[in-house]
């Protein structure tokens, strides 16, 4: 019994960590070295103390409720994170592990408390928080110049394509008049992709479906469509994001396609219908479709060496985006464009 009694005080006074045995009202009993240097008291002070003296107020009540459990008998320990006023008034963070001491009869004896001070741990945790709070604070600041930078050059752009209006009502040739018209109406739908992106949630990219709807309404309304004549089939998957390198060539493309459709082929108040398609398959592979019921092409038609401008843009910015494109023209026109994103 000498020998293990040796032991087991050799064991509490060495150990790494703080060790005590606390009366059921609180009195610090018996207390190692290591607890008296954590708090920077003796172990005469500290008998002359309770632990609630030296509890931090804020976390004396979490401390007191898992007492009363523990006498209670509904759990046999706690741990928990808590404040200990040091003895020169500054503050320790320390895990508290704290079991229940009884007698045979089953009365409560003591408790035997074990401290760890991780004052170390919560300061690398202050700093992380503070850390996080500064690059969060920085991506705020960054989103918001951002969003203004997305909005200043969708005013640039609305600019440019007023100017264009303007200065068409000087110009007598029609032929002239068209191509005005035409670059007023690019520039406008580049202008709509910087104001998705404005409005959109992640400032990266925008959810390419609204976008067509917005671009596409407003080629019916420049055109003077009649929706009676003429109608909109739009099958877009709502997983389709682009992001801004991406999203301008495919709009200009777009554009493109269904102004054609709009002047060519429906011609003499012909009724049809336009279709337009974006899917994307697991391999991120985005396919574009636009199509119509319209008259359809020459037989001998290819699109590479047709003057028209518009077609020359459809082919460079195929390029751009790397993708692929394939005109059908025997019954209506069908145009699909395929690439993937990076």
């Amino acid at each position: 019994m000498r020998e293990s009694e040796q032991r087991f005080r050799a064991a509490f006074h060495q150990a790494a960590v703080g060790i005590a045995h606390v009366a059921i009202d609180g009195r610090w009993l018996l207390v190692n070295q290591r607890l008296c240097d954590i708090i920077g008291y003796t172990p005469e002070e500290l008998q002359l103390l309770t632990f609630q003296d030296i509890t931090h107020p804020d976390d004396l009540d979490a401390d007191l409720k898992y007492i009363d459990q523990i006498l209670a008998d509904n759990i046999q320990t706690y741990s928990i994170e808590k404040r200990y006023f040091c003895k020169d008034s500054s503050i320790v963070w320390v895990n508290l592990t704290v079991s229940l001491m009884r007698e045979p009869s089953g009365e409560p004896k003591y408790f035997i408390s074990v401290v760890e001070d991780i004052s170390e741990q919560q300061a690398a945790l202050r700093d992380r928080k503070q850390w996080e709070e500064q690059i969060q604070a920085s991506l705020l600041e960054k989103e918001v110049l951002l969003k203004e930078i997305y909005h200043r050059v969708k005013n640039n752009l609305q600019v440019i394509s007023s100017l264009l209006s303007l200065q068409s009502a000087y110009i007598k040739d029609q032929y002239d008049l068209v191509i005005f018209k035409q670059s007023q109406q690019r520039i406008a739908s580049m202008a709509l992709v910087h104001e998705k992106l404005y409005q959109s949630q992640d400032l990266a990219r925008i959810n390419f479906g609204e976008y067509i709807r917005d671009l596409v309404a407003s080629l019916f309304s420049a055109y003077e469509v009649n929706g009676d004549a003429i109608a909109l089939r739009v099958n877009i998957d709502e997983h389709v994001f682009l992001g801004l390198d991406t999203a301008i060539p495919c709009s200009l493309i777009i554009h493109e396609l269904v102004s054609n459709s709009l002047k060519y082929a429906f011609p003499a108040g012909r009724n049809g219908t336009i279709y337009i398609e974006i899917s994307k398959n697991t391999d991120h592979q985005i396919t574009l479709i636009v199509s119509d019921d319209g008259i359809g092409l020459p037989s001998n038609f290819n699109f590479k060496n047709m003057a028209s401008l518009g077609w020359q843009l459809v082919d460079a910015l195929t390029n751009q985006i790397s993708g692929d494109i394939d005109i059908q023209g025997a019954i209506g026109v069908k145009c699909q464009v395929k690439f993937t994103l990076v």
